[in-house]
C-alpha cells in the first residue's frame, strides 16, 4: 500500500510542518513589542495530556528555539516561562513511517498525533496573545521578505484583537512585503479564536489556508485547507479537526479527526476517545473493474495510562495480488472489508491483535498456475497456497474463489491472520475488560464535513462562541 504510505505520511501533516514555527518570528517582529502582557495572564491551556501509546509522544530536544512554548525573542526571555506549553515540543513522533497502515492502532497515532500537535500549537498562540499589541492594526514580523533569510513557511504579518472581554483573535498573513502590507480587510492565511469564560472553560476555532502558505513548494495533492474546533468545558474536552483535499488528490476528498477526553469517569476507564474518517473518491489501489469507492473509519479508546484499543473499518477496499511481476503470477483481484482490532498497553506493546475479514469477492484477473510453482523464491502457484494457508482442498475451483464475484473470505483471512504483507499475526486473546465492552458498539463520525454535507462555509474566517 506505498501510495497510501506517501499521501498520509507526507500529505496530511504539511500544514502541520508548515505551522511548527509560526511564533518564533511572529512574537519577535513590530516596534510594539515588548514584555508585557496586554492582558492578564490567565491563559486557558488546549493540553490534553494525551498518552504517549496514543499519540505517539513527543520528539524530545534541547533546543529552546525549536520549543513553542519559547515563543519569543532572545531580549524576552522573561515571557518564556509564561503558558502552558512552556518546556513542550509540539513535535509528535506518531506513527511507524514505514507503514502506517499497518493496523488500526498504527492509524490511530498518525491521525492522533495531529491533534496533540495542533492542541500544542493552539496553546502556543494562546500564550504569544498576551505579549502582542491586541489592537486590530496589521504588525510586522522579522521575516522580511525582502532579506536574505526571508523563510516563507512563517508569516510576514500578524494582528490581534480583543473581540470582547472574553474573546481573542490572532490572525497570521504570509508573503506580504513591507511596502505593500496586509489591510485589515483582507483574509489571513492563519486565523485563531478563542473565547475562554475561566482556565478551564475555552471554545474556539483555528482555519488554516494550505493554498497560499508557501504555494511555491506546493503539490498538487498536498490538504487545501484545514481546521480545528475546540470545546472544553469542566467535565469533557473536545477537538475536532477537518482538511479538506482538491480535485489534485487522487484517492482523498477530505478528513476528519475527532479527540474527546472525558473528566467525569474513573482514569481506569475510557478516558479518551478517538474517532477518524477519510472520505475516499477512489481505491488507494486502482483496479480494473472494480468502481465501489471504499469506506475508512477508526475508533479508538485509552484510559488516562494508556492501556486501550484500536479498531479500524476498511469497507470495499480493492486489493490486487502480484505474487510475481517477472513471471506474471497475479493471484487476483479483490474487493473486502474488513475488521482490525488492535489492543495495546501503556508501553504499546500488544494484548490482542485480530484482524478479520468479514465479507470478500473476487474480481478477476488471476494467472497463477496450478502447480509447480516455490515458496522460495517466491512464486508460488495454486497448490502450494492451498497447502501453506491451510486452505479447503478443492479451493480455487467450483464457487471457492474461482469465479468473478466468489466469497474469498477464507483465503483473505489465512492470509491476514498468517501475518500477509509484514502484517502482524493475528495473536492473544481478547481480554474481556473495559476495552472489550466499549469497542462491542463503536461510534463512528458519519461525515469529514463540518456541516454534515458539504465543505460550504467551513472554512470562514470567522467564529462565533458557543459558550
Amino acid at each position: 500500500m506505498e501510495p497510501i504510505k506517501k499521501t498520509l505520511l507526507s500529505k496530511v501533516f504539511v500544514p502541520v510542518l508548515l505551522s511548527s514555527g509560526i511564533f518564533i518570528t511572529a512574537c519577535g517582529g513590530g516596534a510594539d513589542s515588548d514584555n508585557s502582557p496586554t492582558q492578564e495572564v490567565n491563559n486557558p491551556s488546549l493540553e490534553m495530556n494525551i498518552p504517549d501509546s496514543v499519540s505517539g509522544g513527543s520528539q524530545q530536544t534541547t533546543a529552546q528555539t525549536q520549543v513553542i512554548g519559547a515563543i519569543v525573542t532572545a531580549s524576552q526571555q522573561a515571557v518564556s516561562t509564561a503558558g502552558s506549553g512552556t518546556g513542550q515540543p509540539c513535535n509528535y513522533l506518531g506513527v511507524d513511517q514505514d507503514d502506517p497502515f499497518r493496523n488500526g492502532y498504527q492509524i490511530t497515532k498518525l491521525l492522533v498525533s495531529a491533534i496533540a500537535t495542533w492542541t500544542c500549537i493552539a496553546d502556543g498562540v494562546i500564550d504569544a496573545s498576551a505579549y502582542l499589541p491586541a489592537d486590530g492594526q496589521i504588525h510586522e514580523t522579522d521575516n522580511i521578505k525582502s532579506s536574505s533569510g526571508y523563510d516563507r513557511e512563517d508569516p510576514t504579518h500578524y494582528s490581534v484583537t480583543h473581540d470582547s472581554e472574553t474573546q481573542t483573535t490572532v490572525r497570521l498573513y504570509y508573503d506580504y512585503d513591507r511596502l505593500t502590507p496586509p489591510q485589515v480587510s483582507e483574509v489571513p492565511q492563519f486565523f485563531m479564536s478563542w473565547n475562554s469564560t475561566s482556565k478551564d472553560v475555552v471554545d474556539g476555532r483555528i482555519v488554516l489556508d494550505g493554498l497560499k502558505i508557501n504555494p511555491i513548494d506546493r503539490e498538487l495533492d498536498d490538504p487545501t485547507m484545514m481546521r480545528m474546533d475546540f470545546n472544553y468545558t469542566l467535565t469533557e474536552k473536545n477537538a475536532d479537526m477537518f482538511m479538506q483535499f482538491d480535485e489534485g488528490n487522487p484517492w482523498a476528498e477530505g478528513f476528519r479527526i475527532h479527540v474527546k477526553k472525558d473528566l467525569t469517569v474513573s482514569p481506569l476507564r475510557n478516558v479518551f476517545l478517538a474517532r477518524g474518517l477519510i472520505k475516499m473518491k477512489a481505491q488507494f489501489l486502482p483496479v480494473t473493474g472494480i468502481t465501489e469507492i471504499p469506506n475508512v473509519q477508526m475508533f479508538t479508546v485509552s484510559d488516562s495510562f494508556g492501556n486501550g484499543a484500536a479498531i479500524a473499518e476498511f469497507q470495499d477496499v480493492s486489493l490486487p495480488l502480484e505474487l510475481n511481476a517477472s513471471s506474471s503470477n497475479h493471484l487476483g483481484n479483490y474487493l473486502f472489508t474488513k475488521s482490525d482490532v488492535y489492543y495495546f498497553d501503556y508501553n504499546s506493546d500488544w494484548d490482542y491483535i485480530n484482524k478479520t475479514i468479514t465479507q470478500s469477492a473476487f474480481r478477476g484477473g488471476r494467472t497463477t498456475p496450478v502447480s509447480g510453482g516455490t515458496w522460495i523464491p517466491f512464486d508460488p502457484s495454486l497448490d502450494v497456497i492451498i497447502s501453506g494457508l491451510a486452505l479447503d482442498a478443492n479451493y480455487f475451483t467450483g464457487t471457492l474463489c474461482a469465479n468473478n464475484g466468489d466469497d474469498c473470505n477464507e483465503l483473505l483471512n489465512a492470509a491476514f491472520a498468517d501475518g500477509f504483507a509484514y502484517q502482524e499475526k493475528n495473536q492473544g486473546s481478547d481480554p474481556l475488560d473495559w476495552r472489550s465492552e466499549v469497542l462491542s458498539q463503536p461510534t463512528y463520525l458519519d461525515s469529514v464535513y463540518p456541516n454534515g454535507s458539504s465543505w460550504d462555509g467551513a472554512f470562514d474566517y470567522s467564529y462565533l462562541p458557543t459558550l
